[in-house]
């Protein structure tokens, strides 16, 4: 039988004779691009998975801005290294990698509250830093962790610079007692939080996720994102230069802008029938640039 969606994944195909309901329902769910940038920094983080332990370890800060791929590419590394179940180790499971997001303020109890959370383990929110640490060593040991990934870590800058330095000096001295890897993840604001001090600067080597420019990187992205759109007809998202340059300006360059912007447009081809993305579903599908809804908030908060 001859393939009537070559504009289409396999599986994809498969998926386009759904429903239209169970169709819209697989555009909605989360999916996975592996585009050129995160590819790379998935391989560094690959690299501090398997690097011998020592008494300093390399760590990370992947910075990028808000809706730009950072958590979807920490999401897909823990993805990729799950927790190990084996009889060799009896009744203890080997956790490679924990991730958290860091607290909302520079408060070390917090994050090990965080931490502890992540591993069901019994404790008070009123024990002391020093029994919660103990925790976190007894079981990151028990465990075999071998990286710790702390999210939104920018929110640290909430607090006085006196108690981020406590912070970031908390982190520092926990991977040298446990010899893990950290990785930190925010914004550009997250390099203030590495820069407390030049021992935590050397440390943490950022890695960035800049926004995306129209060029041919940014095309091969957009016909990997159409091969995993389940419509009947061919939208040649990369092809067709008007279409291309509009989502780039409607998203402002964001993957996690163009993601929903291109999910909310294959939901209107498919109410419409017309089963491709155009400039037609561009405009009719309701998005809202990042920077004007921004102006809306702060209009609403005058």
């Amino acid at each position: 039988m001859n393939n009537k969606t070559p504009h289409l994944l396999p599986e994809i195909s498969k998926i386009v004779k759904l429903p239209d309901h169970e169709r819209i329902a697989y555009i909605n769910k989360e999916k996975w691009i592996g585009y050129p940038q995160a590819q790379e920094i998935l391989q560094k983080l690959d690299d501090l998975l398997a690097y011998p332990r020592k008494t300093r370890m390399p760590s990370m800060l992947i910075v990028g801005a808000t809706n730009n791929g950072k958590t979807s590419l920490i999401k897909r590394f823990f993805s990729l290294n799950p927790p190990i179940h084996s009889e060799e180790w009896q009744e203890t499971t080997q956790i490679p990698v924990i991730s958290v997001q860091a607290p909302i303020s520079p408060n070390v109890s917090d994050l090990y509250s965080e931490i502890l959370e992540q591993f069901a383990v019994p404790y008070k929110n009123t024990d002391k830093v020093a029994k919660k640490e103990q925790l976190i060593k007894y079981y990151f040991g028990l465990c075999q962790l071998k990286m710790l990934i702390i999210d939104e870590i920018h929110n640290i800058l909430s607090g006085p610079i006196s108690k981020q330095k406590m912070f970031m000096n908390a982190l520092k001295n926990l991977s040298n007692a446990l010899q893990i890897s950290i990785v930190l993840v925010g914004t550009k604001e997250a390099l203030r939080a590495t820069n407390t001090d030049e021992q935590i600067n050397n440390r943490f080597k950022p890695v960035f996720l800049p926004k995306w420019q129209y060029n041919n990187e940014y095309l091969s992205l957009l016909a990997s994102f159409e091969r995993i759109i389940p419509l009947l007809h061919p939208s040649n998202l990369a092809i067709n230069k008007e279409v291309s340059l509009k989502i780039l300006d409607l998203s402002e360059g964001y993957i996690g802008e163009m993601v929903d912007l291109l999910a909310l447009a294959a939901i209107e081809a498919i109410r419409s029938g017309a089963e491709k993305i155009t400039l037609k579903e561009l405009a009719s599908c309701h998005f809202v640039r990042p920077s004007e809804r921004q102006h809306f908030e702060d209009i609403i908060t005058l």
